[in-house]
């Protein structure tokens, strides 16, 4: 699975339109688009607790006119920029979302594109900045599942730090732009360098759900499988790898590297059985190694 990091976007766009007469905007719609567009000026003075201060306030403001005027969906968006502002990426996904799919059924292409460039400049930096921490992670200590020795500890250290902000940006990616393949395959390529083949399968799993038939996807969440079966292979965890082999040939009766490992964690398993048990992972181990 590999990463890519994405050129920086262009500054959060502070061009979208006020839709419409101001008098005829709804009061709570019209009074939080002034309070993020004062907050945003505040935050390039330097003024950070009045740009908090008035993002919330914009948060607010714009709930409220969310209720009241669901057909604003400039509003909408704003109030996705706010939650992004104060780095709450899931309900500012969500607003962009909802944004973006009411202007789309308006047909106001040109203003939807203004709201989808914004959300994405605040996911373009949690995705690169993911990114970077994944590769500052990899430079600083490459075997990341090989226990450190005592000379490697303070690397260890430095590249868990750097995996949990990987994981922590690719989520908060993930958040504000749903369904978007590359960022789920890096978010559980995360984990996966980390051994946590785990998490991975299931970001992986959720993010099929979310894209069906994606082939990057599946392609990855083959990977991460296959790695799964073989570190718990490698581990001895010989009944939990027969196992979750038999469950992965299953769903894929062609994987020839699948029936291996099987037929390797059968014949492993036979070397501590007696008689008749071993035997019969003999015969299993045999089996397999002819199906594949």
């Amino acid at each position: 699975m590999k990463s890519r990091v994405f050129a920086a976007g262009t500054a959060a766009v502070l061009c979208l339109l006020l839709a419409g007469n101001a008098l005829a905007r709804n009061p709570h719609c019209a009074g939080g688009i002034q309070y993020v567009m004062q907050g945003l000026r505040d935050k390039e003075k330097g003024n950070t607790e009045d740009y908090q201060r008035e993002m919330n306030k914009a948060v607010d403001q714009l709930s409220m006119c969310a209720t009241e005027d669901e057909a604003d969906f400039e509003a909408l968006g704003y109030l996705g920029w706010a939650y992004a502002e104060l780095d709450s990426c899931g309900p500012a996904g969500e607003w962009f979302a909802k944004a973006i799919s009411a202007g789309t059924a308006k047909g106001d292409k040109k203003k939807v594109v203004l709201i989808e460039t914004n959300r994405d400049h605040y996911w373009t930096m949690r995705y690169n900045d993911g990114i970077a921490a994944i590769q500052t992670a990899q430079s600083a200590y490459p075997e990341f599942t090989k226990k450190p020795s005592d000379e490697e500890k303070e690397l260890y250290a430095a590249a868990k730090t750097s995996y949990e902000t990987a994981l922590l940006k690719l989520t908060q990616a993930k958040l504000l732009r749903p369904g978007h393949s590359q960022t789920l395959r890096n978010l559980a390529t995360a984990y996966a360098l980390m051994g946590d083949f785990d998490n991975a399968e299931t970001v992986l799993k959720n993010a099929l759900v979310e894209i069906p038939g994606d082939s990057n996807l599946t392609s990855a969440l083959t990977t991460v499988r296959a790695n799964k079966a073989n570190g718990l292979l490698q581990a001895n965890k010989l009944d939990e790898a027969i196992g979750y082999y038999t469950e992965l040939v299953k769903q894929d009766p062609t994987g020839v590297d699948l029936y291996m490992g099987l037929g390797n964690a059968y014949f492993t398993r036979a070397g501590a059985k007696q008689d008749a048990a071993k035997k019969a992972d003999y015969k299993l181990a045999g089996d397999a190694y002819a199906t594949a």
